[in-house]
């Protein structure tokens, strides 16, 4: 596994049922897609209170699944929406979809092998 996600947190965080960290990988992919588009249709209407909710719920959801990269970077983002510091808003979106990818490939080799 690439480290994009990690079983062990996410059996920390429902339990050994295989099922029920299936159920978690599964719907956390299209929710957290939708949080980014979220936060990327917040950058594009320069709100940045939105971005800084948009990105803390992401990292919530992320913590959940062991996204540790993605939550360093919506950590990152939440703040940068906090003081609207637009230039490191654009940097850090800049990431997400590639870090989302990852995680993707990480969550299809996760469903495939478990």
């Amino acid at each position: 596994m690439s480290g994009a996600i990690d079983p062990h947190v996410m059996r920390a965080t429902v339990g050994d049922d295989p099922e029920i960290i299936r159920e978690l990988v599964q719907e956390f992919v299209p929710a957290a897609r939708s949080d980014i588009a979220e936060i990327h249709a917040a950058i594009g209407n320069a709100e940045a209170e939105r971005v800084r909710s948009a990105s803390h719920k992401l990292k919530g959801s992320c913590g959940l699944v062991g996204a540790h990269r993605l939550v360093k970077v919506c950590r990152e983002l939440e703040a940068a929406g906090d003081s609207a510091d637009w230039p490191a808003i654009g940097a850090l979106a800049a990431g997400l979809d590639g870090l989302m990818h990852d995680i993707e490939v990480a969550a299809e080799e996760y469903l495939q092998n478990n």
